[in-house]
């Protein structure tokens, strides 16, 4: 037997030695990568979506979904024509006569900033000479609390929350775009009145939440003074929102907002505090994660990834033929049959346990959008909805005050609620101060 030189011998130890080493910094590595990329991450926040080169995962092309539309912006028509003439020559300084042609171009600009404008109010009080009764006039302009008019409380909330502006930052726009001077404070008080007067649609929003036909809940952690809070966002098939801060993830905020006569569907995660929820259809995107997460593990772990994306593509290809509803509830019923041998089939085995058990919790859950037309299969309209929600935690770090946390709730409910449905959020504004504050 031929004996390994010593120098060789001292080579294979030291490279066994960097082997073993390596492998810990890989394991170590990996499980750091874990909190940030994880089947419960969000497909809009995974960093890594193609993986890496080699790794046996499809990759996905960034950019708008095949069959986007455009975002070119239309030509718009003139508001005023202005005609560059000519009544010298700049070369000779004659007169030079009929222009040969016209060239067109168009510029869009904004108008000057205007200044803040004071408006006195008159009211006169009036006896009746015909019936005695004593009234004083009233105007639907004028706000029946503060000094400041509808369309200025306007233009502070947006400033605030739909730019999300810092409070000191507004302060310094409106003095030197408006040369309108107002104190922290004074901003703060706006915004607590804007957010009184949107409390009446705020519940009545509130009641549509509760009757919509489905929506779709998502939840993300926000701080309220120093404090872990949950942020909950509620979006129905009419494309309105519904937001509300509380100290709790569980199922008991669902039970104060959606009360004991709701109806309808919830698309959801798989979140332990929707389990009681009357109709429940479960997220495939979070489905198709986990079943991702696991399939370099095994054979079985690759074989349960192909499946459920094979389910998957079925479904949506049904979804898009738009099948009347008999046909409908015989599908549902095939397929969670389907789903109950998948179960059985995959269960004796270690590696897919924990991804059968995730299936098997949520078996008669994964295609009741079959029994909703227009339903989705994910959640990811209840993710996008809560997208502006996570920008807005990031810029302030955490809510001062529950109070404040509070206010937020109403504002940025009616402001997501006229965004998703493409109506004018300054319009729309304007128009329910006017009718929660003026007096007429």
């Amino acid at each position: 037997m031929q004996k390994w030189p010593e120098e060789a011998i001292q080579i294979i130890k030291r490279l066994q030695q960097e082997n073993q080493e390596l492998k810990k910094k890989i394991t170590l590595l990996e499980k750091r990568l874990r909190m940030y990329e994880n089947p419960h991450t969000p497909s809009s926040q995974q960093r890594f979506k193609g993986g890496f080169k080699g790794d046996n995962i499809p990759h996905s092309k960034r950019g708008a979904p095949k069959g986007h539309r455009g975002a070119t912006r239309k030509v718009p028509k003139p508001d005023e024509v202005i005609s560059v003439t000519a009544d010298e020559c700049p070369f000779c300084g004659r007169n030079p006569g009929e222009s040969k042609e016209v060239e067109t171009a168009l510029i869009e600009e904004l108008p000057t900033p205007r200044k803040i404008k004071v408006t006195q109010y008159e009211f006169h009080t009036y006896e009746c000479p015909h019936c005695g009764s004593r009234f004083t006039t009233s105007h639907k302009d004028y706000p029946s609390k503060g000094v400041f008019g509808v369309n200025l409380l306007t233009y502070i909330t947006m400033l605030k929350f739909h730019l999300r502006g810092v409070i000191r930052r507004v302060q310094g726009f409106l003095r030197h775009l408006c040369d309108f001077d107002i104190s922290v404070k004074g901003i703060n008080d706006v915004l607590f009145r804007v957010c009184d007067a949107c409390k009446n649609e705020y519940y009545r929003l509130l009641h549509r939440v509760r009757q919509a036909r489905w929506r779709h809940t998502d939840e993300t952690g926000v701080s309220v003074n120093g404090k872990n809070w949950w942020l909950w966002s509620f979006r129905t098939d009419m494309d309105e929102s519904f937001v509300v801060i509380r100290d709790s993830r569980g199922k008991k905020v669902l039970e104060e907002i959606l009360g004991e006569d709701y109806t309808g569907a919830d698309v959801t995660d798989g979140w332990r505090a929707y389990k009681n929820l009357k109709v429940v259809q479960r997220c495939w995107a979070h489905l198709l994660r986990e079943v991702d997460s696991n399939r370099n593990v095994s054979e079985k772990g690759e074989a349960l990834s192909k499946e459920m994306h094979k389910r998957y593509r079925l479904l949506k290809e049904f979804l898009g033929k738009d099948p009347p509803m008999s046909e409908r509830k015989r599908q549902k019923n095939i397929w969670d049959k389907e789903l109950l041998e998948i179960v059985e089939q995959y269960d004796s085995s270690l590696n897919t346990r924990s991804l059968v058990t995730y299936l098997k919790n949520g078996l008669g859950c994964w295609y009741t959008c079959l029994l909703y037309p227009g339903m989705q299969p994910t959640n990811n309209l209840g993710e996008q909805a809560i997208r502006e929600h996570v920008i807005m935690r990031k810029i302030i770090g955490t809510f001062r005050s529950i109070e404040g946390s509070e206010n937020y709730q109403y504002i940025a409910s009616m402001f997501a609620t006229w965004g998703l449905q493409g109506k004018n959020i300054f319009e729309e504004l304007v128009k329910l101060l006017r009718k929660e504050l003026c007096l007429s």
